[in-house]
């Protein structure tokens, strides 16, 4: 097995509000292995930018911690650790690309300067280490240092991403997530961000974290998926295991009604309903309110986490009766 870069166990996490405490994430464990390109799927309000900001230490009211650990890198114990603490590890050996990053570039200063803050805060003269800024945007095919005196509007999205994703690499970290890396980008550009990140990836032996809704995108580039639904992991694997043989059926309604050339003139499957909500949280399985393969018992009964490879585990009690009433329902 490899080894994990990221190890998050039984993570419980929620926010204060109005309503009183709500839980987001409930129980989640999962091993993000080094030097592999690991998405994390699942629709908007899942619970995986939740996660991100957690395994990153951003842990500020109204969001709370209630328990469970995350570990980086085999010894930083995140949810323990000081701010300054914190500070001195990210860029360094963990560093993160939020949502709608290019929005974070300060559209009044120059992209030089945003640099020169970034090194300032890491106790870092700008103008003794241009070198490390040249070979970051090097790395993200911006070649052209004029871009270091330009400002945000005058950059294209593809090219405003590069120099988030630029920043995010400067101090060479190895470890590195992101939150929705393509979205607002055209499809052209889309493509030409992801075949960047894995040239990235492949190069700098990073461990990479990909967030995203959209599935068919995280298969494209990752090694591993996990699929997040109601702010619980219900399924991890290699990304050709859960292609070949989805053991969660949320997983395999996701898969199926991603159109192919197969699939022209089939109607494709749908999710019926909506979340309930982690206000009302359901008692049982936390899919049993939209799964069409659900029974009785999976409305009052936790699945069981189940291993099925090294890596690989769902939360399913049905599994794998439930594939045998797939071909009655969509096949």
């Amino acid at each position: 097995m490899d080894d994990a870069a990221i190890v998050v166990k039984n993570l419980n996490v929620g926010y204060l509000s109005d309503y009183g405490i709500i839980k987001v994430l409930r129980n989640v464990s999962i091993d993000i292995p080094e030097s592999k390109i690991t998405g994390i799927a699942g629709e908007s309000g899942s619970g995986k930018s939740t996660l991100a900001t957690t395994v990153m230490g951003f842990v500020n009211p109204p969001m709370f911690v209630e328990d469970g650990t995350v570990i980086v890198d085999g010894k930083y114990d995140i949810l323990s650790m000081s701010k300054d603490e914190l500070n001195k590890i990210r860029g360094k050996v963990i560093s993160y690309v939020p949502q709608a990053a290019q929005n974070s570039l300060n559209p009044i200063r120059k992209i030089k300067e945003t640099f020169i803050d970034i090194l300032k805060s890491k106790g870092m003269d700008y103008y003794a280490n241009t070198d490390i800024v040249h070979r970051a945007l090097e790395d993200v095919g911006l070649t052209d240092r004029q871009v270091l005196d330009m400002y945000p509007f005058q950059l294209s999205g593809g090219m405003k991403q590069r120099v988030v994703i630029a920043i995010s690499l400067l101090l060479s970290p190895k470890i590195l997530i992101m939150d929705e890396p393509t979205t607002g980008l055209d499809v052209v550009v889309q493509y030409e961000i992801l075949k960047l990140l894995k040239k990235i990836q492949k190069e700098k032996d990073l461990t990479l974290v990909i967030i995203s809704h959209d599935i068919a995108m995280l298969f494209e580039i990752s090694d591993y998926i996990g699929v997040m639904y109601g702010g619980q992991i219900v399924e991890y694997g290699k990304y050709n295991t859960l292609l070949e043989e989805a053991y969660h059926p949320y997983t395999y309604l996701l898969l199926s009604s991603i159109p192919t050339v197969r699939s022209r003139g089939r109607k494709l499957p749908r999710i019926p309903g909506d979340f309930e909500g982690f206000i009302r949280y359901p008692k049982g399985c936390v899919f049993s309110s939209r799964c069409p393969f659900a029974r009785p018992e999976c409305r009052e009964n936790l699945p069981e986490t189940v291993a099925y490879d090294k890596f690989g585990f769902y939360k399913c009690s049905r599994y794998p009766e439930w594939r045998n009433e797939v071909k009655k329902a969509y096949e």
